[in-house]
């Protein structure tokens, strides 16, 4: 497939406790990332949609990076790490200004100087604005000027976003856009490669009783009829992911690693479950990244002809229950006979019209207001406005009087009445609230 790119990528990279996941949270303004004293909290990559200045981007904190490493966690770490280094269109390499400038600095500069991306050097850990002399150190690295910062007072990260959105690639044009992606995803061996050759009716995908025969993103082109028009999507089969894939190594580890990123490719995953078996941890883990990625899901219960009624409808109980967050559409389906296929697509479409939800101005705002005055919110709040502020998935701002009074309990009422009204089920709603004045 051509490169016909999403939103640019930003990795945030650097050895071990530099801070890293504390930069990412402050550029996010949200505690996503977690942050703790220890080093190697962070092990995986971790996207999250940001945006500075008008510039929308993907930004990516990453595991620290220890160039030494050649085997164990370290080293799967450090591969994370280059594999966002890889993808990247401009690189945060973060450095420790209490440490000063270290071999492994050095090691991971050399690296980041030889990749395609731009290259940004921040120094975290300066939180006395009167005294930025350590950073001059850094000019050691040969990745130009270092920026001071501090991602625990805040201090110099809008400068250093300036710097960073400045070096953003420009916007692929509108007849460049990619297509809107549907991601088959799910344990080994549910039964994705069989369902996507029952979709393209031929046998694209290989399938095999042994679990694990997929080990990449395998890509169709299909074309959807729904209500009378026909759209296009990008069709993707993944290889299974299983248990403990961050401890995985070989194809395990690469799978789960496509996977990944074909969920980050996509505007709807479809997780396909096994009817029988239910809903386990494995797939629980893979609806968390979806939504971690910002993307929508449907829930397809597979093998629906070896159970009866009564098991579809538990299982279907059991999504609602365990995905409370996303609360996931469920089909049943049968790739093995080819009983309801033919819906797994519209499915998919319907979906992915709710992941583009643009609502008007005028209607959001009276809608919100209806609810409030259904149930009011706490005594000293009051909800002036409410507008959405992005598609893809649909992002709304509330504007109140003290925002920070409004408890979560109070915008998970505005969100499931927002996600009821507009169909948005399964979808990564994103809901802010900012002070009116």
């Amino acid at each position: 497939m051509t490169d016909r790119r999403r939103l640019p990528v930003v990795a945030v990279v650097g050895a071990p406790n530099v801070g890293k996941s504390s930069l990412v949270n402050r550029i996010l303004g949200r505690r996503r990332a977690v942050v703790a004293e220890e080093p190697g909290t962070t092990r995986d990559r971790g996207y999250a949609r940001a945006e500075w200045a008008g510039r929308e981007f993907l930004l990516v904190d990453t595991g620290g990076m220890e160039p030494s490493a050649r085997m164990g966690l370290e080293a799967l770490v450090t591969l994370q790490a280059r594999i966002a280094v890889e993808e990247a269109d401009v690189i945060v390499h973060l450095t420790d200004a209490r440490t000063g400038p270290t071999e492994a600095d050095a090691a991971i500069a050399r690296e980041l100087l030889r990749s395609r991306a731009e290259v940004v050097l921040a120094v975290n850990k300066l939180d006395d604005p009167a005294d930025e002399s350590e950073r001059y150190r850094f000019y050691s690295l040969g990745e130009g000027e270092p920026h001071p910062v501090s991602a625990l007072h805040g201090l110099g990260v809008g400068d250093l976003l300036d710097e960073v959105v400045a070096r953003l690639p420009e916007a692929a044009p509108p007849e460049a856009a990619e297509l809107p992606g549907i991601a088959i995803i799910g344990r080994p061996n549910v039964g994705k490669s069989t369902l996507l050759n029952r979709l393209l009716g031929e046998q694209r995908a290989v399938v095999s009783e042994a679990a694990g025969t997929t080990t990449d993103v395998v890509e169709s082109e299909v074309e959807v009829q729904l209500d009378g028009g026909r759209e296009r999507f990008a069709l993707l089969d993944t290889a299974g992911v299983g248990k403990r894939t961050h401890r995985a190594q070989g194809v395990p580890y690469y799978s789960a690693l496509r996977t990944a990123e074909a969920i980050r490719r996509s505007s709807v995953a479809l997780l396909v479950v096994d009817a029988a078996e239910g809903l386990v941890a494995g797939d629980l883990q893979l609806a968390r990244q979806v939504e971690e990625a910002g993307r929508s899901l449907g829930v397809l219960l597979n093998k629906r002809d070896l159970v009866p009624p009564e098991r579809l409808r538990e299982v279907q109980e059991q999504a609602a229950a365990r995905l409370p967050d996303l609360k996931p559409p469920v089909l049943g389906v049968s790739a093995l006979t080819g009983a309801g296929v033919g819906e797994v697509l519209p499915f998919a479409a319907r979906i992915n019209r709710a992941f583009n939800l643009r609502v008007r101005p005028h209607e959001l705002a009276e809608y919100v207001n209806h609810l409030a005055a259904r149930s009011a919110p706490p005594r000293g709040v009051k909800l002036r406005y409410a507008t959405q502020t992005g598609t893809a998935p649909p992002r709304f701002t509330l504007f109140a009087t003290r925002p920070g009074d409004l408890p979560e309990s109070y915008l998970r009422y505005i969100e499931n009445a927002l996600r009821e009204r507009y169909g948005l089920q399964g979808v990564s709603l994103r809901l802010k609230v900012k002070s009116s004045r």
